[in-house]
C-alpha cells in the first residue's frame, strides 16, 4: 500500500513538472547577464593586465580586457551557453567551454594561463574542461566542476556520490564512502581551503569509517575542485588512496545575490555579496535544514528519526599591502534516534526491542592569508581549528523487560593547525612549492560496548590527552620543453605520540607527443595515520591496563601509474590508466585474517595490532568522455582491477572491496525552450554495474549455539555479494526571468530497486539468521530560486 501511494505521489509530481514547462514556454523576454572574472599566471598567481577575453559564439562579438589587477567585466551578455576564450601575449590561450549564463546570478570565470617557453609556429588552444586546478598533477586526477555536481544523475548534489562516476571509484548505495581502486574509504584525504578536515558528510563514520549518508557541502558554496585517485603530488600527505581537495567560492563583491532551495531532503538558504557596496570585501554563506521526515514512508524503519543541519561560509577581505585575508568555515549537527516498542506482544524481531540516540557534530574553520611577494612569489598561510564529536547511547529490552545498555560512545577530537607554503616561479621552466603543516591533536574518548553473552559494558578506549603531527613537503615542476615536463617532490610526516616518521618521494613525467596524444608516468610513496582511538586501545590484564597499539606505525603504499590520453577532438577524449599499488606496513591482528585494509566499522575495536600486513591493487581505468557541447554530453568509464591482502596469518585473500569491475554509463541532453529560447529543459541518466564486495561466510552451527553471528574466519572473504545494478535519472527545468531564475528538479536514484545486502544478524525472537538489506529508492523533487 505504501509503495502504491509513493508511486501516485511521484506521478502527480511529474505531471505538475510538465505543466510548469508548458506554461513558461508561452512567456518570452530578452534577458542579459554580466560575466566577470580574473586572469592570472598559473604558477605564480600574479595578475595578467591587458589580457583579452572573447565570447566566441556571439553576434556581434562580445569581449573585454583585464585591468591592472587582472580583472575583467563583460556586461549585457544574452543568456545561454558560451565558449569563452582568454588570450595573453606569451601565454597559451585557454577556453572555458559551454559556460551556462543564466539570469539569476552573475557569472564568475577565472583563468590561469601557462607561460610559453619559446616562440612556437603554432600555439594549441587548451580547454580548461577537466584540467586540474593543481599544475603539479599529471595522472589520476581531474577537476570536479560545480555544474557537474548538480547535473549528473544519481549524484544528489553530493560531490562524493558524483565521484563514483569517475574511473577507479566505487561506492555503496547506502552510504557515500569513496572506494578508490580497491582501497577502504578511510584512505581518502579530505581537504578544504588547503586544510585537512574530517569527512564533511552527515552521519559520518557510524556504519562505515570514511563514509556517511548525505553531504554537508552545498553546491552554492563550491568552486571547482580537484579529485585524485592515486600517485598524488607531494603537498598531499596522510592518505593512501586518494585526495578530495575542496575549494570554496568567493562571494560576489559587486552585487548581492541570493538563493533559496526547497526539496524533500532539505531547505537551503544562501546569500553572497559585498559587505559594503563599492568595497571589495565580500561574503557568501549557505544554511541547510533537513526535511528527511518527508521521506520517512520510504526509508527503512530501523533508521528511526533523522535530523540534520549544516552551515558553510566564506568571507573575503582584500587589502592593499597585506594581501587577501579570508575567513571560512563549515559545520553540521546531526541527530538520529529510534525508540523500542514497549509492548512485547508487538515485537517481531530483536530490532523492535532496541533503541538508540546519536548526536554528531563536525566543525572546521580557518583564517587564510595569501600575499603576493613580487612578480614571481606568493606566500599562503592558514590557521585553523577542526573537530568532531560523537555521542551515542544504545539500549535493549531483556526478556524480563529490563532496559540493558549495549553500547555507549563519547568521542571527541579537536585539531589546531598552522599550514604555510611559499610558491616561487624561478622562470618559465621551473616552479617550486614548499610548505609545512603543524597539527596539535586533542582527544577525549570513552567507548564502551557489551560483548557477546555478557550483561555489563566493557571499556574499549578511555583516554584524554593530546599529541602533535608534523608534515613538510617540497615539490618542483620543470618544463624541459613546451611538451615535456617533470614534477619531483618529497613529503614527510612525524607523529609525536609514538615518534614514528616517514619520508615519501613523489615524481612524475608528462610528455605531449603532439596536440592530441599525452603520455604520463608517476610514482609516489604515501602513508597514513590511523584513527586516534586505535592507538589508545585498552586491554585489562593481571598487571593492570595495557595499551598494545601505542607504537603502531603508519600504513604505507607505493603507487605506480601510467597514463595515456588521446584527444579525439576539442570536446572528447579517451584515457587509459594502468596502475599498481603495493601496500605494506598495514596494521593487522597477529595470526588472524584481520587487516585494516578491509576496515569498515572501527569504533569498538579492541585488539592488538602489528604493522605486518601487506596488499596489492592492480588494474586498468578507462575513461571515454564527451564534454557538454551542442546540448549533450556523455561519460563512459570502465575499471577492471584485482585487490588482494595478506593478514596477520600470512594468507593472501580477496580484500573486502575487491569488486573486480565497475562500469558506468551516464549522459544527458538539454533543450532551449520558450519563445525566445530563454529557458532550458534537461534530462540526465546514469547506469552503474559493479561486482559485489567480499565478506566472511557464516558458521551456521556456532551461530545457532551462541545466538550471535559467528563468522567462519578460516574461510575469510570467500563469500561474495551479488553484483549491483543501479539506474538513476533526473529532470530539470530552468526558467530565466529578467531578475531571477527558477530551477525545478526531479531525480530518482535506484529506479530498478536494487537491494544492497549489508550483513547478517541473529534474531532471538524468531531464533533465526536474518539479512540486513538496504533498498533505498530515492525520489526527490526540489525548487530553487536565484535572485
Amino acid at each position: 500500500m505504501g509503495n502504491t501511494e509513493n508511486m501516485k505521489t511521484i506521478s502527480k509530481t511529474l505531471i505538475a513538472f510538465i505543466l510548469i514547462i508548458c506554461i513558461n514556454n508561452l512567456i518570452a523576454q530578452t534577458i542579459t547577464q554580466t560575466i566577470k572574472g580574473r586572469i592570472v599566471d598559473k604558477e605564480s598567481q600574479t595578475p595578467l593586465p591587458g589580457a583579452t577575453i572573447v565570447i566566441l559564439n556571439t553576434e556581434p562579438l562580445l569581449g573585454g580586457i583585464t585591468n591592472e589587477n587582472g580583472n575583467f567585466v563583460i556586461k549585457n551578455v544574452p543568456i545561454g551557453r558560451y565558449n569563452i576564450k582568454s588570450v595573453y601575449l606569451g601565454y597559451e590561450p585557454s577556453i572555458a567551454s559551454e559556460v551556462l549564463v543564466g539570469s539569476g546570478k552573475e557569472i564568475v570565470i577565472n583563468f590561469e594561463l601557462s607561460e610559453i617557453l619559446n616562440n612556437l609556429n603554432e600555439v594549441v588552444v587548451k580547454s580548461n574542461k577537466g584540467e586540474t586546478m593543481n599544475s603539479m598533477a599529471s595522472v589520476s586526477a581531474r577537476q570536479l566542476s560545480v555544474e557537474e555536481a548538480s547535473r549528473y544523475a544519481g549524484g544528489f548534489d553530493d560531490p562524493a556520490r558524483l565521484a563514483s562516476s569517475f574511473a577507479g571509484v566505487s561506492s555503496s548505495l547506502g552510504n557515500n564512502g569513496i572506494v578508490i581502486r580497491g582501497n577502504a574509504p578511510k584512505g581518502l584525504l579530505w581537504r578544504m581551503e588547503g586544510i585537512e578536515i574530517s569527512n564533511p558528510t552527515h552521519f559520518a563514520n557510524i556504519q562505515t569509517i570514511g563514509a556517511g549518508a548525505i553531504t554537508a557541502l552545498s553546491s552554492q558554496m563550491l568552486a571547482n575542485s580537484d579529485f585524485y585517485t592515486g600517485a598524488f603530488p607531494a603537498e598531499y600527505g596522510n592518505a593512501t588512496s586518494g585526495v578530495f581537495d575542496i575549494k570554496l567560492k568567493t562571494g560576489n563583491n559587486d552585487k548581492r545575490e541570493n538563493t533559496v532551495q526547497i526539496g524533500l531532503i532539505g531547505i537551503d538558504i544562501s546569500s553572497e555579496g559585498p559587505f559594503i557596496k563599492g568595497k571589495k570585501a565580500s561574503y557568501i554563506f549557505n544554511y541547510r535544514y533537513s526535511t528527511l521526515n518527508l521521506l520517512s514512508p520510504i526509508l527503512p524503519k530501523e533508521m528511526g528519526k533523522l535530523k540534520y543541519q549544516d552551515l558553510c561560509f566564506k568571507m573575503n577581505f582584500p587589502t592593499k599591502s597585506f594581501g587577501t585575508f579570508s575567513l571560512w568555515g563549515i559545520g553540521y549537527l546531526d541527530y538520529q534516534a529510534r525508540e523500542a516498542l514497549k509492548d512485547s506482544m508487538k515485537w517481531e524481531s530483536d530490532m523492535d526491542k532496541q533503541q538508540f540516540n546519536i548526536d554528531l557534530l563536525m566543525t572546521a574553520a580557518g583564517l587564510n592569508n595569501r600575499i603576493i611577494l613580487g612578480e614571481k612569489t606568493y606566500l599562503n598561510t592558514t590557521i585553523a581549528i577542526t573537530g568532531t564529536s560523537l555521542g551515542m547511547n544504545q539500549d535493549s529490552y531483556t526478556e524480563t523487560m529490563n532496559m540493558l545498555p549495549t553500547n555507549k560512545i563519547n568521542y571527541l577530537t579537536q585539531k589546531q593547525t598552522i599550514s604555510s607554503f611559499i610558491n616561487h616561479k624561478f622562470n618559465a621552466k621551473l616552479t617550486n612549492k614548499s610548505g609545512i603543516i603543524i597539527n596539535k591533536l586533542q582527544y577525549n574518548f570513552n567507548i564502551q560496548s557489551i560483548d557477546n553473552n555478557e550483561t555489563e559494558l566493557s571499556t574499549k578506549v578511555k583516554e584524554n590527552g593530546k599529541s602533535y603531527q608534523f608534515q613538510a613537503y617540497s615539490q618542483s615542476k620543470y618544463n624541459f620543453t613546451q611538451n615535456l615536463n617533470v614534477v619531483f617532490g618529497l613529503h614527510s610526516q612525524f607523529f609525536a605520540l609514538n615518534k614514528h616518521y616517514s619520508f615519501e618521494p613523489r615524481t612524475s613525467i608528462s610528455w605531449n607527443l603532439d596536440a592530441r596524444h599525452t603520455l604520463s608516468l608517476s610514482y609516489g610513496l604515501h602513508s597514513q595515520m590511523e584513527m586516534l582511538n586505535f592507538y589508545l586501545v585498552q586491554q585489562s590484564t593481571q598487571y593492570g591496563i595495557n595499551e598494545p597499539n601505542n607504537k603502531l606505525d603508519f600504513s604505507k603504499a607505493h603507487h605506480f601509474v601510467l597514463s595515456y590520453d588521446f584527444k579525439i577532438n576539442e570536446f572528447s577524449h579517451i584515457k587509459f590508466e594502468p596502475y599498481f599499488q603495493y601496500l605494506f606496513n598495514v596494521p593487522v591482528i597477529p595470526d588472524s585474517y584481520y587487516s585494516l585494509q578491509n576496515m569498515e566499522d572501527g569504533l569498538y575495536f579492541n585488539d592488538s595490532l602489528v604493522n605486518k600486513g601487506k596488499g596489492q591493487n592492480i588494474g586498468l581505468d578507462i575513461t571515454y568522455e564527451r564534454f557538454l557541447n551542442h546540448g549533450y554530453y556523455y561519460l563512459a568509464t570502465a575499471s577492471i582491477f584485482d585487490s588482494k591482502y595478506i593478514g596477520g596469518d600470512g594468507i593472501k585473500r580477496n580484500s573486502r572491496f575487491n569488486r573486480n569491475y565497475v562500469f558506468n554509463v551516464l549522459g544527458g541532453k538539454e533543450w532551449k525552450t520558450g519563445k525566445n529560447k530563454n529557458n532550458i529543459f534537461s534530462i540526465n541518466g546514469k547506469f552503474c554495474l559493479m561486482g559485489g564486495e567480499w565478506l566472511n561466510p557464516l558458521n551456521i552451527e556456532a551461530t545457532y549455539d551462541s545466538k550471535y553471528i559467528v563468522e567462519d574466519v578460516s574461510n575469510a572473504f570467500t563469500e561474495r555479494k551479488k553484483p549491483a545494478q543501479v539506474l538513476s535519472f533526473s529532470f530539470s527545468y530552468r526558467i530565466n526571468k529578467a531578475k531571477h531564475a527558477s530551477i525545478w528538479s526531479f531525480s530518482y536514484m535506484n529506479v530498478l530497486g536494487y537491494a544492497e545486502f549489508s550483513g547478517y544478524y541473529f534474531d532471538k525472537m524468531s531464533n533465526s539468521i536474518k539479512k540486513e538489506v538496504d533498498k533505498l529508492v530515492m525520489p526527490s523533487i526540489s525548487y530553487k530560486l536565484e535572485f
